[in-house]
């Protein structure tokens, strides 16, 4: 079919191209000259039987040529779908084969699983009640795994874990029967943790600093509680059972800690004190989070600040006028010892002075002057006294009102986050007690004070009053004895002058 299809092919072209030439020649004799037509036509028709051989001749070669390259395709097709046919045999083949081997091992694996299943059932008959006793190791092991990695002497003992784990896969499986090293490698490793437990060993490893990088540093580990250092200060460090590594406190515990590790590694030998964690750094970890003084204030906000600096002037207050009145007290002291000599640096000479200078006016003339000048040292012993008082009102009302702003910083951390994780309330509870704290640390010394200055400014005042009632007494006493020695006795006349003796 396919030679058929292209001989077809072949004539077809052909004859396209004897029609094409035909009517070209057709329309060259139409175009030229009525004289020379006839000679034309001649010429042409002879052209044109040349021309039409010479193509038959070369549709003849290509048409060969094309036979022989179809053949060779043919060849080389045929060659080809042998090849592919025999590679296909032999994959089928090898197919059938390997399902063959597929139903051979399918066969065996059956067999081998219910030989299998014969054989873990007669094991777990054999076993008995050495089960048990491997549930028994294997729940030791692993609870041995857990409390190894979390305590020091894993420093010193790194490979036990590796061998626990292996030892307590074998007892879960039930694999193969536990021999009497691996009982006693058990028991060695639980008698070695307890008598670590007890030892005091001096220790170099890495450790890994606050700024995240491991250094080689020298310790000493206290048993399981505790791992102490010398360098590059006296302090704690601690275990860490995620990373499996010596980690140094992000902050020493305030107190006398490190004075004591400090005094502990350098007595050397004998009883020494020292403090240690026997929950193997939880107590550690709670006393290190617990916030300082400075934490404790700054915690108070903006409130608590306001409260320590009305407390400061409180303070400043105090202490000026218990020196100032301790100062006029002293002075009115030496004023009373010495009446004679009126000095005008004390509220007793002013009051003294001033009675010496209106002495001879009526009595409630003197009694105004004597209280006027009283007033005046009253306003001066209890001036910048009221500011205590007012101090000592105002601390309370700012705590309550650092505690209300502390609230509402909770209310809305909660509404933000919810209540699922307490750090995110801890802030405001914190301001809301903090502020009400400082706020009565501020208040009742302040209470104290002011009553304190005010009972000594009271004091000096009582003096005051006194020389005043006394002075006022005996100028009242004076104007009676002197209008009594100036009036007549009643019932008697008046002595004439020249009466006589």
């Amino acid at each position: 079919m396919t030679y058929r299809y292209l001989i077809a092919g072949m004539l077809g072209l052909v004859l396209y191209v004897l029609t094409s030439v035909h009517a070209q020649a057709q329309s060259e004799a139409a175009t030229s000259e009525p004289a020379t037509t006839e000679k034309s036509s001649q010429t042409e028709s002879s052209n044109q039987d040349v021309s039409l051989d010479a193509v038959l001749s070369a549709v003849k070669a290509d048409l060969e040529k094309s036979k022989a390259r179809l053949k060779a395709r043919e060849s080389e097709f045929t060659e080809r779908r042998d090849t592919a046919k025999n590679r296909m045999n032999k994959a089928i083949a090898k197919m059938q084969a390997l399902e063959a081997e597929g139903r051979r091992l399918e066969g065996n694996f059956e067999s081998n699983r219910v030989e299998l299943d014969d054989k873990a059932r007669l094991l777990k008959e054999k076993l008995g009640a050495l089960k048990e006793l491997f549930g028994v190791f294997q729940q030791n092991a692993s609870d041995l795994i857990g409390s190894f990695n979390g305590s020091p002497t894993s420093i010193q003992y790194p490979a036990r874990d590796e061998w626990l784990e292996g030892f307590a896969n074998r007892m879960k499986n039930a694999s193969e029967v536990s021999s009497v090293d691996d009982i006693m490698g058990l028991w060695f490793e639980m008698q070695r943790e307890i008598t670590s437990s007890g030892d005091i060993v001096p220790l170099r490893a890495p450790v890994v600093t606050t700024d995240g990088k491991s250094r080689e540093r020298d310790f000493v580990r206290v048993g399981t509680f505790s791992l102490i250092t010398a360098t590059p200060k006296p302090g704690y460090l601690y275990w860490s059972a995620a990373g499996q590594e010596v980690v140094e406190l992000p902050r020493q515990p305030v107190g006398s800690y490190p004075a004591d590790i400090d005094a502990y590694l350098s007595e050397g030998k004998g009883l020494n004190t020292l403090s240690v964690d026997p929950t193997g750094g939880t107590l550690m970890s709670l006393l290190i989070q617990k916030p300082t003084l400075t934490e404790r204030v700054n915690q108070g906000g903006l409130v608590g600040y306001i409260i320590l600096i009305l407390g400061s002037i409180a303070l400043l207050l105090a202490v000026y006028k218990f020196l100032e009145i301790s100062s006029i007290t002293s002075r009115v002291h030496a004023q009373q010892s010495d009446l004679n000599n009126l000095r005008p640096n004390n509220v007793l000479g002013q009051l003294l002075i001033t009675y010496h200078e209106n002495r001879h006016v009526d009595s409630e003339t003197l009694e105004m002057r004597l209280h006027e000048t009283v007033e005046k040292a009253r306003l001066y012993v209890n001036r910048f006294t009221v500011f205590l008082k007012i101090i000592a009102a105002v601390s309370p009302l700012l705590g309550l009102l650092g505690t209300v702003v502390g609230m509402i910083n909770t209310f809305q951390a909660i509404t933000l986050y919810g209540t699922g994780d307490p750090q995110t309330m801890a802030g405001g509870i914190s301001q809301a007690l903090i502020t009400t704290v400082l706020g009565l640390i501020v208040a009742v010394p302040a209470v104290l004070m002011h009553a304190l200055v005010s009972g000594r400014g009271k004091g000096v005042m009582n003096i005051l009053h006194q020389h005043t009632a006394a002075i006022l007494g005996d100028q009242m006493q004076a104007q009676e004895l002197v209008s009594s020695r100036a009036e007549p006795p009643q019932g008697s006349g008046p002595v004439p002058k020249s009466a006589p003796a």
